[in-house]
């Protein structure tokens, strides 16, 4: 089941599901903390925002270097982005996230892959995590 989907109007990259506690999507409020003229400081809810934190254990080359190319996208600018919520039947929501911060993928061993004239050694990356966070409040 897709439980993410990075930069649908660009990259369009699908992550493979994660398992184990790996796919983690909750609410978080969205607020700023405002000095009266009295000296008093309030907080000013905004509204609530996704939080998605996300891991993933075993990537190939093209899928890490494609992983990379749109992680450092979301730190600059929103991507839109398909998430499963926790409440879903299975219908993904679609909504702008920046990324907050993303781990690159560790090399975790290679394999050997035939093909016709000589076996090629591919490697295979792991250990990757990420956060995103709704640019805007979605109530």
């Amino acid at each position: 089941m897709t439980q993410l989907i990075l930069d649908t109007t660009g990259y369009n990259m699908i992550l493979p599901e994660s398992i184990k506690g790996g796919y983690v999507v909750e609410e978080q409020a969205l607020s700023v903390d405002v000095e009266m003229i009295t000296g008093r400081i309030v907080r000013q809810l905004r509204g609530n925002a996704w939080h998605i934190t996300y891991q993933y254990g075993l990537f190939d080359d093209d899928t890490k270097n494609k992983l990379i190319s749109v992680c450092r996208k979301g730190k600059g600018q929103a991507i839109t982005c398909g998430f499963l919520p926790p409440d879903s039947s299975g219908t993904l929501l679609y909504s702008n996230f920046l990324v907050m911060a993303f781990t690159y993928p560790k090399f975790m061993w290679s394999r050997v892959v035939p093909e016709e004239n000589e076996d090629t050694i591919r490697p295979l990356w792991g250990d990757f995590s990420l956060e995103l966070r709704e640019v805007r409040p979605h109530d």
